[in-house]
């Protein structure tokens, strides 16, 4: 097991200051852990990277030992050919367990990356804890028609020529109620654009629009036999898609994940989008703790 600092000249905006590197499967991968105690690993969505999970890793670092890293494809991690396969990512991650000394941990995982955190759950259920879900992808049904027609939208073509304007709405969309405090994910996105390896970034990304949609795990839920907690923001916008699903709600997507997952604690959070843990930080703390108090999260 062996990492270095990330280079200064090789981070971006409003990353933490303790990002270091290792290399699993022949990748760099970018990561934090600090603090210790119980572990708990948060895995980013598609698009973003493990700066979303800042003011988290800093409320719990203190009682647990925190991780989060930057899938391939994304954030400071290595971005050439990535799969972009729910099972990629998912073996990547039990990759970086073993990398860290870690035999079972908690993992957090936001939209793609609850996708990836349910994976995990079906592939390597011994490697969990326990699962927290937030704005989960994978779960929203979508018709072969459906699937194909948001691969056909999501190209990197696209991402590469997104205009300045469509990415602030972009980001908007990603909460209920538009605040200037959340203008750093444009100015990340914006310095994103500028590094060499912005077009295997949108390679990345398109490629995991597809992988989700070919590693869904509605019809698998029943397997899944660890303590879960999912969160919904009751204003997400993202889930379920507005275009394909637009006579559906957040709590269709909330009330399949109850019935796919019947032992586990679903909710929807108020005054919340897609973004819960960054809109309603407090509150999403106060959920994160409460659900590892109860559940005996103990060596």
């Amino acid at each position: 097991m062996s990492s270095t600092p990330a280079p200064a000249q090789d981070t971006l905006p409003h990353y933490p200051n303790d990002v270091q590197t290792t290399t699993v499967d022949g990748r760099s991968i970018a990561y934090v852990d600090r603090g210790s105690g119980p572990p708990l690993l948060f895995v980013h969505g598609l698009g973003s990277n493990l700066s979303l999970w800042r003011e988290t890793m800093d409320a719990f670092d203190d009682s647990h030992r925190v991780l989060a890293l930057d899938l391939p494809g994304y954030g400071l991690s290595d971005k050439d050919d990535v799969p972009g396969t729910m099972s990629f990512f998912a073996d990547v991650i039990v990759d970086f367990l073993d990398d860290r000394g870690l035999n079972t941990v908690t993992v957090v995982g936001v939209s793609m990356g609850g996708q990836v955190g349910l994976t995990i759950a079906l592939t390597s259920p011994e490697r969990l804890r326990r699962l927290v879900l937030v704005s989960p992808a994978g779960i929203e049904p979508f018709t072969p028609e459906e699937a194909e027609a948001l691969k056909d939208a999501s190209t990197a073509e696209g991402i590469l020529n997104t205009t300045d304007e469509q990415v602030k709405q972009s980001v908007a969309l990603n909460f209920a109620e538009w605040s200037d405090e959340y203008a750093w994910l444009i100015e990340q996105r914006h310095a994103l654009s500028g590094r060499d390896d912005f077009e295997a970034y949108a390679e990345a990304n398109a490629r995991s629009v597809a992988g989700m949609l070919e590693g869904a795990v509605r019809d698998r839920l029943g397997e899944i036999d660890v303590p879960t907690l999912a969160l919904f923001g009751a204003g997400d916008t993202l889930i379920p898609n507005p275009q394909l699903h637009p006579d559906q709600t957040t709590v269709d997507v909330a009330d399949q994940t109850r019935e796919g997952l019947p032992d586990a604690r679903v909710e929807l959070v108020d005054d919340a989008g897609h973004l819960l843990m960054i809109e309603r930080p407090t509150y999403f703390h106060e959920k994160l703790r409460a659900f590892l108090n109860r559940r005996g999260d103990e060596e």
